[in-house]
């Protein structure tokens, strides 16, 4: 049996891995993938900005998070980049706030376009409150603690796609019991939610 040294081996290898590399580098990105789409695996990844102005200084990392989760619902990677609070949309935002303090869809749609994003969504939060009522007559011998929240919050959202647009006035002021309350930023986040899924055509959470 014919032996072949060490050095041609690797030779040979080097040779192999050369032409399997210029075939994988030949092709441009233009080229076609999969059903004839291109490279980019039939998306084509469009800009989203998400803006939050927090009137109450309560919306801290965490609170965050959880606003995020619900508009990745609809606008999330591979089909959006999702920008949270760019200044490139901010300033197109509160100008339009100014000038008007419930915008309507062709405001929407001109930030939007200022802020060059085909999607833009906004959540203005004013009140986030919750505290504990002393009892009253004739409950005040009853071991019960009463829960007052109050949530305010406005959201609007416009979808340059379909020409989708929503305004959500998000309120709620109302008496518990101590245990059956929902927090007022569940009910904003939720509210939030449940718009955006409102405008693009899917279930209520």
């Amino acid at each position: 049996m014919r032996r072949f040294s060490l050095t041609s081996v690797l030779c040979v290898l080097a040779v192999c891995f050369a032409c399997f590399g210029g075939l994988l580098t030949a092709a441009p990105d233009t080229a076609a993938g999969p059903f004839g789409l291109s490279r980019a695996w039939a998306f084509e990844q469009k800009p989203a900005h998400f803006v939050v102005l927090d009137r109450t200084g309560r919306i801290g990392r965490s609170e965050m998070d959880g606003l995020l989760t619900m508009v990745k619902m609809d606008y999330n990677r591979p089909r959006f980049a999702l920008q949270v609070n760019a200044a490139e949309a901010v300033s197109p935002v509160e100008a339009m706030l100014r000038q008007s303090p419930r915008p309507d869809k062709e405001q929407m749609a001109a930030a939007a376009k200022e802020a060059g994003a085909p999607v833009l969504v906004v959540l203005v939060v004013q009140r986030m409150d919750m505290w504990r009522l002393a009892a009253l007559p004739p409950a005040y011998w009853e071991d019960t603690d009463l829960i007052r929240t109050i949530a305010s919050a406005d959201v609007y959202a416009y979808n340059e796609d379909g020409g989708k647009f929503i305004a959500r006035r998000i309120r709620k002021n109302e008496v518990r019991e101590e245990g059956l309350e929902e927090a007022p930023f569940d009910t904003i986040r939720y509210g939030l939610g449940n718009a955006l899924n409102r405008m693009e055509g899917k279930p209520q959470i």
